[in-house]
């Protein structure tokens, strides 16, 4: 017994067939995505991350530092 197959997989089959896996994947990665809404229902970021000033889930998780402003010399 051999393992190989009984016929060659053309090249056009075989891209068929990684396309539509790829297009299957970026689905469930698209539907996966939840978001963060405030009162008003607006989303505001994605849910399980931090927001920009720090906080998750009401308490300050970490400090942002102030940017430095850069000057430049003429």
């Amino acid at each position: 017994m051999t393992i190989t197959p009984k016929k060659k997989t053309s090249k056009t089959r075989t891209k068929r067939r990684t396309t539509n896996w790829i297009k299957l994947s970026a689905r469930k990665l698209l539907n996966r995505v939840q978001l963060q809404y405030n009162q008003a229902g607006e989303a505001i970021g994605l849910s399980h991350f931090a927001t920009v000033d720090g906080t998750y889930n009401g308490r300050q998780v970490f400090k942002v530092k102030a940017k430095n402003k850069k000057v430049t010399r003429i």
